[in-house]
């Protein structure tokens, strides 16, 4: 059960959520973003929320729920990914997958991919070199910053610590090199530099499903060739409930050069890992294979990703306030259709 001081840093997590929603209904979601940066101190205060969160108060009630509390961690599934996929051969698998399908598209013809990968297994002691480069968007605190076989960039809008970089993901551009200004903030990123991308409770936190697109396309241009693009995002309900939305983002992803290569749901998340292809066509193939005349509200938009939040109505219940301005409070019944998949529930994301 969570604690008193659970359920006061949840809250104010899922407030700030709920008023940067409100506020892309009224304004618009750029004036809304604006206003968010703005408030530096709630920006802060959210950081050393989260930070809070994930490290006492989601790691304790996680313990007590699970046998082997590491497979059902957000950290552990990530980290595991990237193993599978750069030191278990999981790359070759789907290098050589996509050269078959590359075949069956436009014939037998010279290949489009490199022959050998550039990572090989570490020892039992060993690091390995080169590392994999991993750019964590909306880090907080740096949590896989820990393994010395990875090379991390940590980002965030307000890191909680020095070991994080400042950086707007939305509106940082991208050119030849990742570069920083006195090592504390990201003037620009890399484009085809990172092994890695990684969205952990990322998407649900931006209000309109453009900027949540526009981040999928920021990773696709700094993402290598082949290269990772994981997406953590909470969601409480059982496996089939937001089944569409899932397939949604499969389809939109499709269609910008990504194709699904796991997908797992644990108790309080959607899992997810997406390559990058060499080949465009590779990826949209399986999206254009699919027929969704019934849910063209979800499939007819190339752009847009969107999130369960983005079909409910926000009422206003009574006011409180955050860094001086008026919020608002929900309803039992809000919660549960809109953002029972915040902090307060899925204890043990950690």
């Amino acid at each position: 059960m969570a604690t008193e001081k659970h359920k006061e840093l949840s809250g104010f997590i899922k407030e700030i959520h709920n008023r940067l929603r409100r506020e892309s209904q009224l304004y618009g979601s750029e004036e809304a973003w604006n206003r968010h940066l703005s408030r530096t101190r709630d920006l802060q205060n959210y950081a050393d929320s989260m930070k809070e969160l994930a490290t006492a108060h989601w790691t304790q009630s996680h313990n007590s729920l699970h046998k082997n509390p590491s497979t059902h961690c957000r950290i552990h599934w990530i980290k595991k990914q990237c193993y599978k996929y750069y030191f278990e051969k999981g790359k070759d698998k789907y290098d050589e997958r996509e050269q078959f399908i590359s075949f069956k598209i436009e014939g037998q013809g010279s290949s489009i991919l490199p022959t050998t990968s550039t990572f090989s297994p570490p020892g039992e002691n060993d690091c390995l070199s080169p590392r994999i480069r991993i750019l964590d968007v909306g880090s907080c605190y740096n949590p896989l910053g820990d393994d010395g076989n990875f090379d991390v960039t940590p980002i965030d809008l307000a890191p909680y610590s020095n070991h994080v970089l400042k950086c707007d993901f939305l509106d940082v551009s991208v050119g030849k090199t990742t570069e920083t200004k006195d090592n504390q903030e990201v003037i620009s990123l890399g484009r085809n530099n990172y092994d890695v991308c990684v969205f952990s409770l990322l998407l649900e936190y931006l209000p309109s499903p453009d900027q949540r697109f526009h981040c999928c396309k920021k990773a696709y241009d700094i993402l290598k060739p082949g290269g990772l693009l994981i997406i953590i995002t909470p969601d409480s309900k059982h496996v089939g409930a937001n089944a569409k939305i899932m397939k949604s983002w499969r389809f939109v992803l499709a269609h910008l050069g990504f194709m699904r290569i796991t997908y797992e749901k644990l108790t309080h998340i959607h899992c997810i890992s997406f390559r990058k292809c060499f080949d465009k066509k590779v990826a949209a193939r399986w999206a254009e294979m699919q027929n969704f005349d019934k849910d063209k509200s979800l499939f007819n938009s190339l752009n847009k990703i969107f999130i369960p939040q983005d079909f409910q109505e926000i009422k206003e219940i009574k006011s409180f306030c955050v860094e001086g301005e008026k919020g608002t409070f929900y309803s039992e019944s809000e919660k549960s259709i809109g953002f029972g998949e915040l902090p307060e529930f899925f204890d043990g994301i950690n």
